[in-house]
């Protein structure tokens, strides 16, 4: 699942690579309906699994560099920067249609900080959210 980057894309929305984990039947799901969702070629979807071997040296050292299997990480492909769990939510936030606003609210210190709150509890108890849902694969990494 790999959207291709926008030529002149505008500042916040240029390419973000979504790095997930492949073995985690909430990350899969999530990634279909973000691959449906986003109008605008400006994410591209990786699985963690896949990144160390990856032909680019940025990706290969947030492999290399990441907890990858302990959170959701995205990486900015035109600015170079790497986000983790919350954070990397609101990224991707801003890449969706009518994402701006939120994403801007989303930096907000009192909201970073729920969001970041709320997405460290999804991805906590995600094998079970997993088994719950019934999604096609379950999580094989043990909840900490």
């Amino acid at each position: 699942m790999t959207v291709a980057r926008s030529a002149g894309a505008a500042a916040g929305t240029g390419s973000l690579l979504v790095l997930y984990d492949a073995d985690c039947g909430l990350c899969v799901a999530v990634v279909r309906r973000l691959h449906r969702w986003a109008r605008e070629p400006n994410l591209e979807f990786l699985p963690l699994q896949a990144a160390a071997p990856d032909d680019r040296a940025l990706v290969r050292s947030v492999a290399e560099g990441h907890p990858l299997h302990d959170e959701l990480h995205v990486v900015d492909l035109d600015r170079g920067t790497v986000r983790s769990g919350g954070r990397a939510v609101v990224e991707i936030t801003a890449r969706l249609p009518g994402g701006a606003l939120p994403a801007a609210l989303g930096r907000l210190p009192p909201v970073a900080w729920a969001i970041g709150l709320g997405y460290a509890l999804v991805a906590r108890n995600r094998r079970a959210i997993s088994r719950a849902l019934r999604l096609d694969t379950v999580c094989r990494i043990q909840d900490r």
